[in-house]
């Protein structure tokens, strides 16, 4: 009798079961894709909305300038005529243009150059204050990759840290050794020490934390107050944090392997060639999946300011064995003044072979024949798919890792067993692939970019970029990460 009654208790539970499961998929699904929507659309609201083009001055006379040296004065009228070719690079060449404000903020821009050349200035204006002049008017930009000349329109946050004291933690809090001696750190700065309080690695290798603080200032250190405790016994120091450059090194090609110890390290400093006879680049894909089954590895970004996504996206395919489904959303803008920049970028590319520069030149010609053109093309964005690693990665990075590198960090670090180790990186990603014009008058030179990237948050984090797991310094990160392997 009970098994009689146990029966049709299974039979309902095997159907109605599953149907919960179903039902409860399905309706994830729908979440998941209107969550994709919103993000698309929101995304799509940061895209300049083009009604016509009439006003999209000629982008040649801004690319075939013979350059002079040394113009020290223009006239006025000149100076006028080079804003007025400004902004139309800015509105029809460069995919920032809305994110920053669209036509309201760049038009008072715009209205302040021209009052500031007539109020102030006579028939000839200087050349470095006409220079001044559109910095000044143009600094609500916060895009690292967007110069004016020498001029990087973005604000740099920089690791500041101090390697005095090393410290600890137990169940009383963050404690340091002076003297044979626990002395528990109680304030920093009359705050609570965990912000300051950054896990690092100390001269053995092992896993410690250092003070340290992302920082603008100017100044050579940032100075701090610590209350120290010792056997009810508070004393005040003043210590001096300073700031971690970057790692410099001689870079005669984009990559190079070698091993520590038995350790791998790919020494990859650019995600191009840096000179067309450079065949490493190729190298560094190749050599990806004999990597698949290493223990550790240690990939060295330091003082790589970035190169082709592509390259990226072949190693870790031939890497993981998955190709890479990108979850930064991403648009270009393809227009007679951001195709003809590109395509001049390409014609004078001096660190690239002749048939891949052929080849490059044949796909920005086929831009202009896209139904998009000109505007922009389709919004692209995806959802990372996890894939296995079983392979302890560790990144090295320092404030020069940029733009393709740091893509290249963010992509690796969402699988299992990977460490970035180094400082916060450059902050260059919000916008890419860059290309360069001039105004035509006083030979101010623009770098101008014409594809945005953004993450599901629709975030700018040029100037701040990727914070590390681990606050190293550049130039000792790869010692100690050696020494932290051993110790493992």
């Amino acid at each position: 009798m009970k098994r009689k009654k146990f029966l049709p208790l299974i039979l309902i539970s095997l159907i109605v079961f599953p149907m919960l499961i179903f039902g409860l998929s399905k309706s994830s699904i729908v979440t998941h894709y209107k969550t994709m929507s919103e993000v698309k659309s929101k995304f799509q609201d940061l895209l300049y909305k083009y009604d016509d083009f009439d006003d999209e001055l000629p982008v040649e006379d801004c690319i075939y300038v013979e350059l002079e040296d040394n113009i020290s004065y223009i006239d006025k009228d000149l100076a006028l005529e080079d804003i007025e070719y400004l902004f139309s690079l800015l509105k029809y060449g460069y995919a920032g243009y809305e994110f920053f404000g669209g036509d309201e903020k760049f038009t008072r821009a715009r209205r302040n150059m021209i009052w500031s050349l007539r109020e102030k200035y006579g028939e000839e204006v200087p050349v470095d204050r006409f220079l001044e002049i559109i910095c000044t008017e143009l600094r609500f930009i916060q895009d690292a990759h967007f110069l004016i000349e020498d001029h990087k329109m973005c604000d740099y946050s920089k690791y500041f840290s101090s390697r005095k004291y090393d410290f600890r933690r137990d169940g009383n809090g963050y404690y340091t050794i002076i003297d044979d001696k626990k002395h528990y750190l109680i304030k920093v700065n009359n705050e609570s020490p965990d912000s300051y309080m950054k896990l690092t690695l100390d001269e053995d290798g092992k896993l410690v934390y250092n003070l340290g603080i992302l920082s603008d200032t100017e100044n050579v250190c940032v100075p701090l107050v610590l209350l120290l405790e010792s056997e009810n016994n508070i004393t005040k120091e003043k210590i001096s944090l300073f700031e971690y450059i970057p790692y410099y090194k001689e870079k005669n090609k984009s990559y190079n392997y070698y091993e520590i110890d038995g350790i791998p390290v790919l020494e990859v400093n650019s995600f191009c060639r840096m000179c067309p006879e450079d065949e490493s680049i190729e190298e560094f894909i190749r050599d990806s999946r004999s990597l698949r089954n290493k223990e550790n590895l240690i990939i060295d970004l330091r003082n790589n300011t970035g190169g082709s996504t592509i390259n990226i996206d072949h190693w870790y395919r031939g890497f993981t064995g998955k190709r890479l489904q990108k979850d930064i959303i991403e648009s270009g803008l393809y227009t007679d003044t951001s195709v003809t920049l590109t395509r001049n970028k390409f014609e004078n590319k001096e660190n690239e072979k002749e048939a891949v520069i052929e080849q490059c030149l044949g796909v920005i010609s086929s831009y202009e024949e896209k139904r998009y053109f000109p505007g922009w093309s389709p919004i692209e964005y995806n959802d990372f798919k996890p894939v296995e690693n079983n392979v302890n990665i560790y990144i090295l990075v320092d404030k020069s890792t940029a733009s393709a590198a740091e893509f290249f960090a963010y992509y690796l670090r969402k699988l299992d067993n990977v460490l970035i180790v180094g400082t916060n990186t450059n902050g260059c990603t919000l916008t890419g692939n860059c290309s360069t014009a001039y105004l035509p008058n006083s030979q101010i030179k623009l770098h101008l970019t014409h594809k945005i990237y953004m993450n599901k948050d629709l975030e700018n984090t040029d100037g701040i970029g990727l914070l590390p797991d681990l606050w190293v310094k550049p130039c000792m990160a790869l010692d100690r990460v050696i020494k932290y392997i051993k110790n493992k």
